[in-house]
């Protein structure tokens, strides 16, 4: 597992660095708890050999206090993150906060994000500048419900290209956006699609023949009205594999009967192609792989999932976001394509729906990214730290184990703002029937 330390100096007030040698770490706590290893437990200063294998460093807070994070010089990689309990502003989506898509798209380094402002039909662009801050402009506008984007480079010029489900048209169209390797996109084609009406779908090579194809979750939905109505109204629900024979996209297998708002694709050395589903009619996030279907979380209208490994442990995780009641959740991945239980990471007042993960302030932490609709903006919760610290053998850094007392007025913080009555992707009162509506739907089934 190769990977790449980065020497993070954070200067600590009234603190003098201690100095690491070679093979050898040096440890330091701070407050009241202590850091076990496989080999020992410190809970005060201590020096740490790396010479004969890797160490995970595991904070244990004492009783009345909590770890709060690692300072010093950067870890090797983690497992588990800690993240800030305030969002930062990413940009404006007038049309509601609909979809986001990870993307470095001018080559400078730095990562980007494309996303969907519903209701006016743009695709906005929100181009980093390196200070944790982006500039915001409409690359694409006009469109007809705009209900899903992603990226991949379909011509294999080096440079990722835009797909964009139309699904307003009645169709469910494609649309493909070449990217011409300065960050501008021009339109290409439109894809289409026999027996399906894609509402989300995720670009990928799902045979591994070398050509990119596309999963496609299918259903028929009426569009008119708020999330309620929409939910309310599906059929004809799927999830299928299309391969591209190079002339035309044709339906392979159904992958799963379900409508998935959200799909996303992560390729497994162990098991192959992995599927992420944000199930909005039964709550889940599910995988589909060849392993079969498993729920990864639950909670009320299933809205956001995807793939990212956000503690750069080489295991791929997943960040999902359920609409209301609102909750941000992290399922971190182990081996052979396996989950965690879910960590909770934050529980907004207003419906969340759009994830996407990426270091978004340039700290080399890996941040997570979100939409809330009816506050017609994206934000990010910005990870500080890891919970345990992985270091690879042969390390040589100094770090200190930061404990903080707890105190029982503080807690996890949200942003705060009134949801609107009047906006579809949709408001907070349509929950209670939309609770009814399920109920009565797995009754019947």
């Amino acid at each position: 597992m190769k990977k790449t330390l980065i020497n993070l100096l954070i200067a600590m007030p009234l603190v003098l660095p201690i100095t690491s040698y070679a093979n050898e770490v040096s440890l330091s706590i701070t407050g009241q708890g202590k850091v076990e290893n496989h080999i020992n437990s410190c809970n005060s200063n201590c020096t740490l050999s790396t010479s004969n294998s890797a160490l995970n460093l595991q904070p244990v807070a004492d009783e009345g206090w909590y770890f709060s994070g690692w300072q010093g010089q950067q870890c090797d990689w983690g497992e588990g993150i800690i993240s800030s309990t305030e969002p930062t502003l990413i940009g404006s989506a007038t049309g509601g906060a609909k979809t986001l898509e990870s993307i470095d798209i001018n080559h400078d380094g730095l990562i980007d994000l494309l996303a969907i402002s519903l209701f006016n039909g743009n695709i906005i662009s929100y181009i980093n500048q390196g200070d944790g801050t982006f500039s915001q402009q409409n690359i694409i506008t006009d469109l007809h419900y705009p209900s899903a984007l992603d990226s991949y480079d379909w011509d294999n010029d080096g440079d990722l290209d835009l797909f964009i489900a139309e699904y307003g048209t009645g169709v469910g169209d494609i649309l493909l956006y070449l990217n011409d390797g300065n960050g501008q996109f021009e339109f290409k084609e439109t894809l289409k699609f026999k027996n399906a009406r894609p509402y989300a779908f995720t670009v990928t090579d799902y045979d591994k023949d070398g050509i990119a194809d596309i999963v496609v979750s299918s259903f028929s939905a009426d569009i008119s009205g708020d999330l309620f109505v929409l939910v309310n109204s599906i059929s004809n629900e799927k999830i299928s594999w299309y391969k591209n024979t190079g002339d035309e996209l044709i339906e392979q297998n159904v992958i799963s009967d379900k409508a998935a708002i959200t799909i996303d694709s992560v390729e497994f050395d162990s098991i192959g192609t992995t599927i992420v589903s944000a199930e909005i009619l039964s709550g889940e996030i599910v995988t589909y792989s060849a392993q079969g279907r498993a729920v990864i979380s639950t909670g009320g209208a299933a809205y956001g999932a995807a793939f990212g490994d956000i503690d750069k442990d080489d295991l791929i995780d997943v960040f999902s976001a359920h609409y209301q009641p609102a909750k941000l959740g992290v399922t971190y991945g182990k081996e052979n394509g396996e989950f965690s239980v879910e960590s909770v990471i934050a529980t907004p007042e207003n419906g969340v729906t759009a994830t996407a993960m990426g270091d978004f302030n340039n700290d080399s932490f890996i941040d997570l990214a979100y939409g809330e609709f009816n506050k017609k903006g994206f934000y990010y919760f910005a990870t500080t730290s890891y919970k345990n610290c992985i270091l690879e053998q042969g390390s040589s850094i100094s770090i200190e184990a930061v404990f903080k007392k707890n105190d029982t007025n503080s807690g996890s913080d949200s942003v705060e703002e009134k949801s609107e009555n009047n906006s579809s992707g949709g408001s907070v009162y349509w929950l209670s029937y939309l609770l009814v509506f399920l109920l009565i739907t797995r009754k019947n089934n």
